[in-house]
Order: C-alpha cells, then structure tokens, then sequence
C-alpha cells in the first residue's frame, strides 16, 4: 500500500518540486517561507539542488543532546537527510540568525551524505576507512565549519 511522505511523518511537506530535494520543516520556528526560501538557496550553493529523490528533514527543537546547536544524520541509500536545529543550548536561547549559520553547517554535511561522501554508518569519508579523528580534526568537519559562514552570508544576507 502507498502512503504519502505527508501522511507517513504527519507532516507538511513544503517542496515538491521535481528538480529540488523534498524539504520538510518542522518544530516551531519564525518565517519558515524565508527558512524554506534560504534552504533552497543552500541546495543550490551545494550542489544538490537538482537531487529531486532525496528527502531533507529539517527539525527546529528547544534542545539537542549533549547541547549541540545542530546535528545532522544521512542514509545515502535510503536518500535521506535528517538535520536538527536546537533553538537553545546550555540554558540561553539560540539568536535566530546564529541558527540559520548552524543550518548551513548542517546543509554542508547533508551535501556530505546525499552525494556519497560521508557514510554515516561507517563513518567513512570518500571511501577510505574511519580513523579516530578527534572532532574538529574530522574531514567532514572541516569542510563544515569552512564554509558555513559564506554559506550563510550568501545564502541568508542576501535574501533581504
């Protein structure tokens, strides 16, 4: 039996256009045109704009484990992205644009699991085997903090 992704996650699905991913917002956040609008911006700047089988989950909650500002979890089979956004940490609420520059480095990292790059389960990084990196020497991380601020200057500022 087919059911709709809408359905299925009870949930709101604001794209489905053919030649973008599936972007579904969830959790309480101001704006969520422009956050939809800024996404689609980010797609873009990424690369993955056109990837129009690939679902990105995007979830806005008061808190995250460990008081992470941003977590983000892929399967490049199943063609999924799943990205956390906290809206506070360690007790003091999160600026809303400091949360958009967490997104883009999120979005960076869900660049990373939709085009094969990082593999979730093995934590392998373009095919070769896990090492113990520490976390802000993992590869992947790099990339991330490199170009989230750019990201978010283009992608957000830009937009008015």
């Amino acid at each position: 039996m087919y059911v709709p992704l809408e359905s299925w996650y009870n949930i709101h699905i604001l794209t489905r256009s053919h030649k973008m991913p599936h972007i579904v917002l969830k959790g309480q956040i101001k704006d969520k045109k422009k956050v939809h609008a800024y996404v689609h911006s980010l797609c873009h700047e990424l690369g993955i704009g056109r990837m129009w089988s690939k679902v990105i989950f995007i979830n806005f909650k008061t808190v995250l484990d460990d008081d992470n500002q941003g977590v983000c979890w892929g399967d490049t089979k199943e063609g999924y992205v799943d990205i956390s956004i906290a809206r506070s940490s360690e007790g003091v609420k999160i600026p809303y644009e400091m949360m958009m520059q967490t997104l883009a480095h999120e979005m960076v990292h869900a660049k990373q699991y939709i085009r094969g790059e990082l593999n979730g389960w093995t934590q392998s990084w373009k095919g070769k085997k896990p090492r113990n990196y520490k976390y802000e020497n993992a590869p992947w991380e790099k990339e991330a903090y490199a170009r989230e601020e750019d990201l978010f200057d283009y992608c957000w500022r830009t937009m008015g």
